[in-house]
């Protein structure tokens, strides 16, 4: 290299160190809570691991999240607080972790903020991430605020406390101090949202219009938050993806999980014994013990929102039937194909190969029906469809009885109290392997998120500016309920609000955008008396 180019280079260097000096910066936000410093970056404010509870750890591992008392000095936020405690998970096709960059812990009560760099007020955006309420954390790279900052929207993520340590219902163990610890996800949920309605006018957001959402488990229990006493008036309209108000426990079927967890952790133990175990075993232990529970357990989800009669009075289907969130607007849907993602790869090579069965559909795969009450199902749906192939139909039941159906009986509740909904399918197809042709669990998520380079989820498709075009689209629908209440686009066809008459429901796909009256109703119509 001549001394004119290694000059030319290191000055070109220089200036683009400087540009990014420019536009990354420190910012410091006076707040409720206490003064947060966090990073500007070009034109997006990023706050990162801002705790919001006391950690619930020692003597508050199992109880209610206590409120955090606030900064008495500036509170640096620029780095993620720990994921919630979990199984290792390594993400198939990738090799990387499924939390991103951070560690786990018990101390997991942070959440993140992405704003505009923009005088507000602007909408705020409340993310809950799925997970089955075993996995997920704000770290995942999916769930980068950044794209809804850019696009005028105050995003935040929410830590809450997954598993054994936020589902496990001890009261009849333990006594009276534990009951309702259950659903200390929620209250952790709740907190985090109280914690939103004083603070985020600071950081430009409006507390008054503040839109909750939650793809998955996250989906299913911001369903449950729909109608929760505890959560009324923290959000004024929800996005729930792929979730619904079914998946839930009784108080007897949770007790019946404590058990299980018990056995794991001390056979035939005293509730004192058992009470010091729980409280004093490392945290890795206790995931130990949730692995085996949910092994034991004889369906899908062993843990889930309780609906113990006082926190959650009733079910949130229920709930949701008697109008009780009448007054939240809700933008809903589910996927194509989603259950397919969680099939044993051999059942998706087999039918690729060609191979003219399947396997039957196991317990463990099924978040609400029996074996016998799925085995009935299939048998309607071979009567129903007789030339569809047994891989097809074992597809659409699966994500019939976890996602579609759950989500066809919110809308249903919804609209027969007079609640404003909009309803979507998403068609958008893989276009590489090994989900190719099909629009599986949180395919959607890379398009809500304008985010592709996300490593887990960017092998489902191929960047093209057909699919970016797309995926403008979506993001966009989606932040103009945000912002009016209503999912409008000029790529897309007017998006009537859900009526039971015709049930007119958004088809996703890139280039297929259309509204379609009843989508699959010949199936629906298999399910009504079953679920």
């Amino acid at each position: 290299m001549t001394a004119w180019g290694a000059c030319a280079l290191l000055t070109a260097r220089a200036g683009k160190a400087q540009e990014l000096a420019q536009t990354r910066r420190a910012v410091t936000v006076e707040a409720p809570a206490g003064a947060v410093r966090g990073a500007v970056d070009g034109t997006v404010r990023v706050f990162k691991g801002i705790p919001y509870a006391l950690p619930p750890v020692g003597p508050l591992r199992f109880r209610p999240p206590q409120p955090h008392p606030g900064f008495q000095q500036t509170h640096n936020a620029f780095a993620f607080g720990p994921a919630p405690m979990q199984p290792e998970r390594i993400q198939a096709g990738t090799g990387l972790n499924f939390l991103g960059d951070a560690r786990q812990s018990e101390d997991c009560l942070y959440l993140n903020i992405w704003a505009p760099d923009t005088p507000g007020p602007h909408p705020v955006f409340v993310w809950i991430y799925g997970g089955s309420n075993i996995y997920g954390a704000t770290s995942q790279p999916i769930y980068d605020g950044t794209q809804f900052a850019k696009d005028g929207v105050v995003c935040v993520t929410i830590g809450y406390r997954v598993g054994a340590l936020g589902f496990l219902e001890l009261g009849e163990l333990l006594g009276e101090d534990y009951r309702g610890c259950g659903n200390n996800a929620l209250r952790d949920q709740v907190l985090a949202l109280q914690w939103v309605q004083k603070n985020i006018a600071a950081f430009g957001g409006d507390p008054q219009r503040i839109t909750l959402g939650g793809e998955s488990a996250g989906g299913k229990n911001v369903s449950t938050l729909l109608t929760l006493p505890a959560a009324r008036g923290l959000f004024q309209q929800a996005i729930i993806e792929s979730g619904g108000a079914l998946t839930t426990h009784a108080l007897s079927e949770a007790h019946k999980v404590a058990q299980l967890f018990a056995q794991q952790i001390q056979p035939h133990a005293s509730a004192e014994e058992l009470r010091r175990q729980l409280l004093a075993l490392p945290a890795d232990q206790l995931i130990k013990a949730q692995i085996a529970t949910t092994n034991a357990y004889t369906r899908n989800f062993a843990f889930r929102t309780v609906i113990d009669g006082s926190y959650v009075p009733r079910s949130p289907q229920q709930s949701l039937a008697l109008g009780e969130a009448r007054h939240l607007r809700l933008l809903i849907g589910s996927n194509h194909d989603e259950a397919l993602i969680f099939f044993r790869p051999e059942l998706l090579e087999a039918y690729r190969r060609g191979d003219p069965d399947t396997a039957p559909i196991a317990a463990h795969e099924m978040a609400q029906l029996d074996e016998a009450s799925i085995e009935a199902m299939s048998q309607r749906y071979r009567v129903a469809f007789p030339q569809q192939h047994p891989f097809l139909h074992r597809v659409q039941l699966l994500t019939a009885e976890e996602y579609w159906i759950p989500m066809v009986r919110l809308a249903e509740a919804h609209a027969r109290s007079g609640g404003e909904s909009y309803m979507y399918r998403y068609d958008q197809a893989s276009a590489e392997a090994p989900f190719e042709g099909f629009a599986v669990h949180a395919s959607e998520l890379p398009m809500v998120w304008m985010n592709f380079h996300e490593p887990f989820l960017s092998m489902l498709y191929r960047e093209t500016p057909e699919l970016t075009r797309f995926a403008r689209v979506v993001h966009e629908s989606w932040i103009a309920f945000m912002r009016e209440g209503k999912p409008v686009h000029p790529a897309l066809p007017i998006w009537p609000r859900f009526q039971l008459n015709q049930r007119p429901t958004m088809i996703l796909a890139a280039g297929e955008e259309r509204i379609q009256n009843d989508p699959a109703g010949d199936q629906r119509h298999l399910w009504e008396g079953v679920l």
